[in-house]
């Protein structure tokens, strides 16, 4: 069996490593498939740093992916896979005790991940790790149709998405996940729409995403600690589907304790998938 080497994404070929990624994804949960363009968006957005990534390789083939968030002292794994043909042989824990070791010496006091609830095996890896889950994340979809009655008193305008998070702090009593950090949504920002909910003038929540004829997707919905926070949402929503009736509603990663759940699911929206948001503590430093 050819050795396995571990190397720093940034020193291996990128569109070998994309390709690598996309097959590690093939058989997925929900299959994912990156181009290196929207991969390094991806990168920027969520902010993975290749130094700190890892690509498995067997002789010169890139056979497992790992990618390391860094954010001050908090660390996020994503982009965890090992292609169909090289798995349970260890590869997934090596790469993730390198991540490990790589998010500990760049200072972070803790590491975070998502796992879908029903891969048990990959759950199973990261407990073994010391890694334990802190809230279920969900992921909502809305087939096409007709809007329902929007709640009264709420007028829905378009809006800046860069200006609309300036309320992020306030509306988030709830912590978003590392994709939907204000951070990544900042990185973001102008490529976004947003959608504003006023009451007599006062922005009392917002949606960002985008709209299409046949999508909405949603990256953030938040809403006034002191509002009816469900109905802002669903009045955000109703405005949405009402303009694109035709479209199929998507949002991802939603904690189970977010106040606009229960807007969204006032809206038609159904829980799809659910994952486990997972917490590893670390000591700071060079381990």
């Amino acid at each position: 069996m050819p050795q396995i080497s571990y190397y720093p994404v940034c020193q291996v070929d990128f569109d070998q490593f994309t390709n690598a990624f996309n097959r590690a994804y093939s058989d997925y949960f929900t299959p994912i498939i990156m181009t290196p363009g929207s991969f390094r968006a991806l990168i920027r957005q969520d902010d993975l740093d290749l130094d700190a990534s890892v690509a498995a390789l067997a002789d010169h083939d890139i056979i497992g992916t790992g990618m390391l968030g860094l954010r001050q002292d908090e660390a996020w794994i994503g982009g965890m896979g090992v292609v169909p043909e090289w798995r349970r042989r260890g590869i997934g824990q090596r790469m993730m005790e390198h991540l490990l070791e790589q998010a500990q010496a760049r200072g972070a006091c803790e590491v975070r991940l998502e796992v879908i609830e029903a891969n048990e095996a990959a759950r199973r890896l990261y407990e073994r790790l010391g890694f334990v889950p802190i809230r279920r994340l969900l992921v909502l979809e809305r087939p096409p149709g007709n809007a329902s009655p929007a709640p009264t008193g709420y007028t829905i305008r378009t809006w800046p998405a860069a200006d609309l998070l300036q309320y992020f702090p306030a509306f988030h009593d709830t912590a978003n996940c590392w994709q939907r950090d204000i951070r990544s949504l900042q990185h973001r920002a102008d490529m976004v729409r947003g959608w504003a909910a006023l009451r007599e003038e006062t922005v009392v929540g917002y949606g960002l995403g985008w709209s299409y004829r046949h999508e909405i997707r949603l990256v953030d919905l938040a809403t006034h600690p002191d509002e009816d926070r469900a109905a802002v949402a669903a009045a955000i929503l109703a405005h949405l589907h009402r303009m694109q009736p035709e479209a199929f509603g998507h949002s991802y990663n939603i904690a189970e304790d977010d106040p606009a759940l229960a807007g969204y699911f006032s809206s038609g929206y159904a829980m799809s998938l659910r994952q486990h948001e997972m917490r590893l503590p670390l000591a700071a430093g060079t381990p």
